[in-house]
C-alpha cells in the first residue's frame, strides 16, 4: 500500500517525503496575513439577477478596514487604536501576525442617509456588496448600500429605518484617494465625521480652512 502510495503521488510530481512533511503541519504556527479584521455579525441574503449584476464583490476580512464614524465617538475610537497598535506590535513577525485584533465596535446611527451619500459630487448608487471568503460567496449584505464616487472609490455599509449605521470606503487607485478626500471634506462639513484607516494605524479629521489633521498612535 505504501508503495502504491508513494507511485501514485510521484506521478503527481509529490514525493513522500513532501508529503509526510504536509501532514506534520502545526496549524498554530500558521501566520494571518493582516493584523485585524471587524468583528461586525453581518446578515446575508441571496442577490436577486438585479442586485447581483454590478455588485462589488470582496473578501470578508477588507469588510470596514476604512471606515467613518461621528467626531462625538473620537476618543472612544483613539483609546481602540491605541490598544490595536500595542496589540499588532506584539504580534508581528517578518512573514505575517500571530494573532489577529477583532475590533468589537457598537454601532450606531452616523446622523446620515442615503440620499445626502448619493448627493456627493461624481456618486452614483450600486447594488449592496457581495463578501466572499477564499474559496466561495457569502452572500448580499442584508441592509447594505453601495455609492460609487467616481472610477476610483466605494462607499458602502449599512442602513437602518433610513440612517447609516456603517459606512466605510474601499479606493482603487491614485485618483481614488483624491475622490475620497474630496468627499471626506463634504461628508465632515455637514455631518463631522473622522475617516479611521485601521492598517494604517490613522485617524484622519477634518481642519479649519479646508485642512485635513491625522492622529496616530
Amino acid at each position: 500500500m505504501k508503495k502504491l502510495l508513494s507511485n501514485l503521488l510521484a506521478a503527481i510530481g509529490i514525493s513522500v517525503s513532501a508529503a509526510q512533511a504536509a501532514e506534520k503541519v502545526d496549524v498554530n504556527k500558521i501566520l494571518y496575513s493582516m493584523p485585524t479584521i471587524s468583528g461586525d455579525v453581518i446578515d446575508y441574503q441571496m442577490p436577486s439577477k438585479e442586485t447581483f449584476d454590478g455588485a462589488p464583490q470582496f473578501h470578508e476580512d477588507e469588510w470596514c478596514q476604512l471606515e467613518f464614524f461621528t467626531k462625538s465617538r473620537l476618543e472612544e475610537i483613539q483609546s481602540k487604536l491605541s490598544e490595536y497598535k500595542i496589540f499588532e506590535s506584539k504580534n508581528r513577525t517578518a512573514s505575517g501576525w500571530k494573532e489577529i485584533y477583532v475590533r468589537n465596535i457598537p454601532r450606531s446611527k452616523i446622523n446620515l442617509d442615503l440620499i445626502t451619500l448619493n448627493s456627493l459630487e461624481g456618486a452614483k448608487a450600486e447594488p449592496a456588496p457581495i463578501l466572499t471568503t477564499a474559496s466561495r460567496p457569502l452572500g448580499q449584505v442584508k441592509n447594505g448600500f453601495t455609492v460609487s464616487i467616481g472610477e476610483g472609490v466605494l462607499l458602502y455599509g449599512i442602513e437602518q429605518e433610513g440612517q447609516v449605521i456603517t459606512l466605510a470606503a474601499t479606493v482603487y487607485s491614485d485618483e481614488g484617494n483624491q475622490e475620497l478626500t474630496k468627499s471626506f471634506m463634504a461628508l465632515d462639513a455637514s455631518e463631522k465625521l473622522i475617516l479611521v484607516d485601521w492598517r494604517g494605524q490613522m485617524i484622519i479629521m477634518g481642519g479649519s480652512y479646508g485642512k485635513l489633521g491625522v492622529w496616530k498612535p
